[in-house]
């Protein structure tokens, strides 16, 4: 274990980047995860123990807030057969890596140490404080590169590290000292010179040329006060002062070559979260032509920016295939580039470039339908990114005094389909965490706005799903209330009319059957009005079902009648739905309540396969199921196997839903019954 620690831009994702390649190179597999927020964490940890193999279905239920998705991923890091390393990058929130009311120090969290000599993990990070990791990591203060180191590395990216003459060298040496040393701007500062250097010299042009000129107008354009940075006091101050310079330096060649429009890019991509950006994904010429920051800009000319921004290496491109050529093509600004950018946001253009962004998010996600798998693999590269410039801009507008931009709207439209892509995708704890984040940073002012009490209908969605009923059921009728008075909703709205169908569901959960049944056919009756055919009318009249199946056998047979229209309406539909296979659920209920075990066994087994081959075996009412085949197979008389299935799910309910959950004290009275 291994804690890489000093100040942005001295090196350490270098270091730690140089330690991944050399491994791979000795057959080491290795795994590199952003650790600068909790979802990049949870999403990289997530890849790492599906890839270690880890059965999908426990994968699902560690990362839906049933199991210890921490726990699980270190069972599979020790009991790994090959070597391993792990690389946690730009860790400066350790808290992120903690468990739940532990320290990071405590070693019970994402960090800790590995129980296998197979297995080595390197942390960077800004914070290198033993009080912080505990005694067990090793911990290695990254400086900045004396003058000699940081002249090599200056020369290598300006395309003189093998004919350097003596001058040259230590003009490079005074150059690192100027810069403190620090490997981020020394690289940029040796990419401009080779850019310069290799392309026409125009007649009365006063280019920078040479290693000496760069050292000059940075003494002169930008610190004349300071004669070098003193790479023994250097603070992240001064450290952002030196990349600043090499970055202006860069961005003012640029704007020399006809290229100016790179800094409102380079602007928009620093508003974007510190990982892997799907540009092709989101820089929409159209939208950007349609701003004065651009004025008329095609895709050849994003690509030329883009082209000319990672030659002096202010961005780094990537390519992940799997993701596929729409958001598999993706760049990243290093963090202090990107700090120094948003630094200087408060200008002018500063309310233009918010807008745009919010502009170029609305339209990315747009037709991206959060309940499709089709269209997670959009979601998994986008969703980091869209809070942050959501927040910023609506920080910004109310420090404005602007809360009636119209761009408001769509800003928490792109937070409040983020939250419904984490629920679709079984991701209740994350989606309640993202959305406690995203509230806690809102104007208190703005609480009662109608964008805001729909994020909060996602979050009583959050509870709902977690069985947390009661807590649900107050935040629901909070949000039925909002809507209600809110005089563009009123009571008969579809948004008011969804809070009503998730306080019914609430109502189903806690065995509340005629009250939830009276409530559901008044909201079927509106949703068929509306649409007869649409997804949330079928799933509204699936709770209806489940309603009557509750009330017992008198109403059995009115039940069978309704659930085979139900599944008949959904077989219309193109596409499969998860709540398509939840009706057939009730379908097989049915069956056994009404005498037909064989019935119900050939239909729930069948079912299971579909939710397995669909990858959705980790949602709630998958339990569910497992508890009717075991029931099924009891029924027809091979009751060891029942039991043995109503065990599984018993242990199952009882780690992940809790000992006292409905769900489980339904399943122990059955278990109990069939012993």
């Amino acid at each position: 274990m291994h804690i890489l620690y000093g100040l942005s831009g001295c090196g350490k994702t270098e270091i730690a980047w140089e330690v991944g390649q050399a491994a791979r190179a000795s057959g080491v597999h290795v795994w590199w995860v952003h650790a600068g927020g909790q979802a990049s964490i949870g999403g990289g940890m997530r890849e790492v123990a599906a890839q270690l193999g880890a059965p999908q279905p426990r994968v699902d239920e560690a990362w839906a807030g049933r199991a210890s998705a921490t726990d699980l991923v270190w069972e599979m890091l020790n009991d790994a057969p090959a070597p391993w390393l792990l690389v946690l990058d730009n860790a400066d929130w350790p808290e992120f890596l903690a468990d739940t009311d532990r320290q990071v120090s405590d070693g019970v969290g994402w960090l800790r140490l590995p129980r296998t000599p197979r297995g080595m993990v390197v942390v960077t990070s800004r914070v290198g404080e033993r009080s912080v990791w505990g005694a067990w990591p090793a911990r290695h203060r990254i400086g900045p590169l004396d003058p000699a180191d940081g002249a090599s590395i200056l020369l290598d990216y300006a395309g003189r590290g093998d004919g350097a003459s003596p001058e040259e060298v230590a003009d490079a040496s005074e150059l690192s000292r100027r810069l403190g040393g620090l490997p981020v701007a020394l690289q940029a500062a040796g990419a401009y010179l080779q850019k310069v250097n290799h392309g026409p010299v125009f007649r009365g042009s006063q280019a920078i040329r040479s290693i000496r000129d760069y050292h000059d107008v940075l003494v002169h354009r930008f610190d004349e006060g300071r004669p070098y940075v003193n790479q023994r006091r250097l603070t992240e101050e001064l450290g952002l002062a030196a990349v600043h310079s090499t970055c202006e330096m860069s961005l003012s060649l640029l704007d020399e070559r006809g290229q100016s429009d790179a800094r409102p890019l380079l602007v928009v991509l620093a508003f974007m979260a510190a990982r892997p950006i799907p540009y092709g994904a989101v820089l929409n010429r159209e939208l950007m032509s349609r701003s004065s920051l651009f004025g008329e800009i095609s895709e050849s000319r994003i690509r030329l920016l883009v082209d000319a921004l990672d030659g002096l290496t202010l961005i780094s491109r990537g390519r992940n295939p799997s993701a596929g050529p729409v958001y598999g093509y993706t760049l990243t600004l290093h963090p202090l580039v990107r700090d120094v950018v948003l630094e200087k946001q408060g200008g002018q253009d500063a309310l233009q470039l918010r807008r745009m962004m919010i502009d170029l998010l609305d339209d990315t996600v747009r037709d991206l339908d959060p309940d499709d798998p089709d269209a997670w693999t959009g979601w998994s590269a986008l969703a980091p990114h869209c809070a942050g410039p959501v927040l910023d801009f609506v920080r910004w507008c109310e420090k404005q005094g602007m809360p009636e931009d119209p761009l408001v709207s769509a800003a928490f439209g792109v937070i409040r389909k983020v939250s419904r892509y984490l629920l679709a995708r079984s991701l209740p704890r994350q989606a309640q965490l993202f959305l406690e984040d995203c509230l806690a940073a809102l104007p208190r002012a703005w609480r009662t706005r109608g964008e805001v009490v729909a994020l909060r209908h996602e979050y009583g969605r959050c509870l709902l799903e977690q069985g947390r009923l009661t807590e649900a059921a107050q935040e629901l009728t909070w949000v039925l209330d909002q809507r209600n008075r809110n005089r563009e909703l009123g009571g008969d709205h579809p948004d008011t009319m969804a809070t009503r169908h998730k306080l019914a569901r609430c109502m189903l959960e806690q065995r509340q059957w005629k009250r939830a049944e009276a409530n559901l056919r008044e909201i079927l009756a509106y949703e068929r009005r509306r649409n007869p055919d649409d997804p949330d009318t079928l799933t509204v009249w699936h709770s209806l079902v489940r309603s009557v199946v509750g009330q017992g056998h008198l109403r059995l047979d009115e039940a069978a009648e309704e659930i085979g229209a139900v599944l008949e309406a959904w077989r219309r539909r193109p596409h499969p739905h998860p709540e398509n296979l939840f009706a057939r659920i009730t379908a097989a209920k049915i069956m056994l309540l009404r005498g037909e075990p064989e019935g119900a066994l050939l239909e729930i087994t069948d079912l299971l396969k579909e939710y397995d081959s669909k990858h959705w075996s980790a949602r709630a009412e998958v339990a569910q199921a497992r508890r009717l085949r075991g029931q099924s197979l009891c029924a027809v008389g091979r009751i060891e196997e029942g039991v043995w299935e109503l065990q599984e799910v018993l242990s199952w309910q009882e780690v992940n839903m809790g000992p006292e959950h409905a769900e489980t004290v339904l399943t122990r009275g059955i278990l109990a019954e069939w012993s």
